[in-house]
């Protein structure tokens, strides 16, 4: 006759190891947050503890200067994408609807729109590139990076252009310009690259260009910068005089115009973007990657 200790099955030994499991994550907090534990002729350091769970952290990464400068850099990152991960996934559902006191449920009206003068909707139409009919009386117009992960999103998810012209057809068109946003490795690379294959081969050329970076690019793999001259190849642009171009940053001056003109629209990270009515000047603008529903409502408050 086994006794009830001796009679333990699989059940009660893994009820036990769990147990010990979470006295030892307990015991293991207690020392980080900088308690300290002895028993007779045996002690413990929890300052010798962090410094080591630092020193594993640090050769992850290559040392403590490659580890300062990712976090440098991730919390800068951070700082500017994270409202608008709270406002995406505030808006994800396109649930705009709110219920008066009274029961009565109503959409609440688009946000009041700005106007811009007659001679600022021209500037930004001169370099615009344009999708759709040219002589529409609204334009979406894009600032986007090609290595901005929200910007990789909105072209993939929200299919912004296709959607405003499958949505509104020849009322809305399109035009997508480039901003330095955070400025990732790739980003002034794929811009100029761009707008090269724009002077080389004119609107459709960048068209096809910029879209064929997108087109590859997904969240987890981002086009390499040394296959751009292959869509340059695959696009039968004048390769020669594409490479000049970016090798002699003869667009770069574009690229950094169309970065300003994003921030003084108050677009300062990517994607941002400015829905203008060409005719009256008025203009809203969607602040990073949300639901088509954003779009529609600014687009709303300018007609």
């Amino acid at each position: 006759m086994f006794s009830k200790s001796e009679s333990c099955n699989t059940s009660c030994l893994n009820s036990i190891l769990l147990g010990v499991l979470i006295v030892l994550n307990a015991f293991g907090l207690y020392l980080l947050m900088g308690n300290s534990f002895s028993v007779p002729s045996i002690s413990v350091d929890p300052v010798g503890i962090k410094k080591a769970m630092l020193e594993l952290e640090y050769q992850k990464v290559g040392g403590k200067a490659n580890y300062d400068i990712i976090a440098q850099a991730t919390a800068i990152q951070m700082k500017e994408q994270i409202p608008q991960m709270e406002q995406y996934i505030k808006t994800k559902g396109g649930d705009t609807t709110t219920t008066s006191p009274g029961g009565t449920t109503t959409t609440p009206a688009p946000a009041a729109a700005s106007t811009m003068s007659a001679a600022d909707v021209t500037a930004i139409l001169a370099t615009a590139t344009l999708e759709g009919n040219k002589k529409a009386d609204i334009v979406a117009i894009e600032y986007s990076d090609m290595e901005c992960p929200f910007c990789i999103r909105q072209f993939h998810d929200t299919k912004l252009q296709p959607t405003l012209a499958t949505q509104y057809g020849d009322k809305v068109a399109f035009a997508f310009k480039n901003n330095r946003g955070v400025n990732h490795a790739g980003t002034e690379a794929k811009a100029l690259a761009a707008l090269c294959a724009k002077q080389v081969g004119g609107d459709s050329a960048y068209i096809s260009y910029y879209k064929a970076i997108m087109d590859g690019t997904t969240q987890s793999s981002m086009f390499a910068v040394a296959k751009l001259p292959e869509i340059a190849k695959n696009l039968k642009l004048d390769v020669k005089k594409w490479q000049t171009c970016v090798d002699t940053k003869s667009t770069l001056a574009q690229f950094d115009a169309e970065s300003s003109e994003a921030r003084k629209y108050n677009l300062n990270g990517t994607p941002g973007t400015l829905l203008l009515n060409v005719k009256t000047g008025k203009y809203a603008t969607v602040e990073g990657a949300y639901p088509i529903s954003e779009f529609t409502q600014k687009i709303a408050s300018i007609q």
